[in-house]
């Protein structure tokens, strides 16, 4: 297994960090005051994107330790770093989940994750954040996976180096402040702050402009944190390397391999072994839900190809969603002869995709993996699907009614309006 060696200075920045009475930043008082608005009524969503409602912006904006300035009339979610930074740790940590059974879809509290949330110290909680936005929020903010989330911890380490205490290098060159502001994205800095790797200091709003930036200096943590955890991602990346170029070892010797599994391991906890033992505090981490039985009985779905086209479809919950877009295509007088795919939110505003099983090197699952119960499906829902990437159909598949007294439904088409358009001009 991977040892992370740290330096003496690092291992002061540990211990004096440790020894504090509260963790680093504002990011645990902050998310806990997010989880008391989801506790009480749940924040209204964006049905399509589900951003919290722009109305409700500048009130949880208000909220936070250090609330930004803006002088935007109507900004949107991502106008609020600090707030769009905490969405993205409730949809990761699962605390938050988009509730779409309203008429106004809603992000409300997770009561499963809340219970084993309230059982955390300070400490677990401020741990359990961090690897959410290091360890899986990095990953899943790119397709490429990995190397994503290797440049994202290098371009974090590579801003806070640059932004240590006493160093010019920033002021003599904006340009490189500017790319770096948009490699890493705003939200990035905000987290950056919040999680106490950052300090800022924000100028007065100017009207019609974002957030406006006075100061910054990387703390101590800040810059002993991300070096370490880069250092581990290098670790994990060239014990990689050397596995794919020798996967059997120096010897022949027929036994199982002890690197595939420190492979699986993402780098947060290669990290986390060298920093837990200054965090006596740091016995235990959120965790994830427990799996949920999937949905039984039917799902009835309205199907729009343009304008005035539509197909309301009723589908057994049993079926995979390989079996849907064979309904679907069959309704609307398709063939079958082109590769399709599947796009929907999952109950955290996750953003999943599903191939055809024809497709190579997919992102997420292939179409007849997962059933159309176990997608999570609720009322309200769009989900997108898209026929003969050349062509490039797209049909709206709303989801109107999940009925699970219809054990024994079979696919049918209840209605139907307009005729559908030719497939081929």
């Amino acid at each position: 297994m991977t040892t992370l060696s740290l330096t003496d200075a690092e291992r002061t920045v540990f211990a004096r960090v440790a020894n504090t009475d509260v963790p680093p930043g504002a990011i645990v008082r902050d998310f806990d005051a997010l989880l008391d608005c989801l506790r009480t009524d749940g924040i209204p969503v964006s049905p399509k994107t589900s951003e919290f409602a722009i109305a409700r912006l500048p009130e949880l904006n208000a909220l936070l330790t250090h609330p930004v300035p803006i002088g935007l009339h109507r900004g949107r979610q991502t106008s609020y770093p600090n707030v769009d930074g905490l969405h993205l740790l409730l949809r990761f940590s699962r605390l938050g989940k988009v509730d779409r059974f309203a008429t106004t879809p809603r992000m409300v509290l997770n009561t499963e994750m809340a219970a084993k949330w309230h059982l955390l110290s300070p400490t677990e909680r401020y741990f359990s954040l961090l690897e959410r936005w290091w360890s899986f929020a990095d990953f899943g903010s790119d397709r490429f996976g990995l190397a994503a989330a290797d440049r994202m911890a290098e371009y974090r380490c590579t801003f806070l180096k640059r932004h240590r205490p006493g160093s010019r290098a920033k002021e003599r060159d904006e340009k490189w402040q500017v790319a770096m502001f948009g490699a890493l994205g705003m939200k990035q800095v905000a987290l950056m702050q919040l999680f106490g790797l950052l300090d800022i200091v924000s100028d007065q709003a100017v009207s019609g402009k974002g957030w406006q930036i006075k100061r910054m200096v990387a703390t101590p943590w800040g810059l002993s944190a991300s070096a370490t955890y880069l250092r581990a991602f290098r670790y994990t990346s060239t014990e990689l390397l050397e596995h794919l170029l020798n996967p059997s070892g120096e010897n022949s010797v027929e036994e199982e391999d002890p690197i595939q599994e420190e492979l699986d391991r993402p780098p947060f906890f290669t990290w986390a072994d060298a920093v837990i033992p200054f965090f006596p505090a740091w016995r235990s981490s959120l965790g994830e839900p427990e799996t949920v039985e999937p949905f039984r009985g039917s799902v009835t779905f309205k199907v729009a190809l343009g304008q005035g086209v539509w197909r309301r479809i009723v589908m057994p919950a049993q079926s995979d969603f390989a079996d849907l877009a064979e309904f679907i295509l069959d309704a609307f007088n398709f063939d079958h002869e082109h590769l399709y795919q599947f796009r929907y939110q999952d109950e955290y505003a996750t953003q999943r995709t599903l191939d055809d099983p024809s497709c190579s090197d997919v992102d997420d699952d292939y179409a007849d993996e997962v059933t159309l119960g176990e997608a999570g499906l609720s009322p309200r829902q769009l989900v997108e699907f898209r026929y003969d990437f050349g062509d490039d159909w797209r049909f709206n598949v709303l989801v109107e009614k999940l009925d699970a007294s219809e054990t024994g439904a079979e696919p049918a088409v209840l209605a139907k309006e307009g005729k559908a358009p030719q497939q081929y001009q």
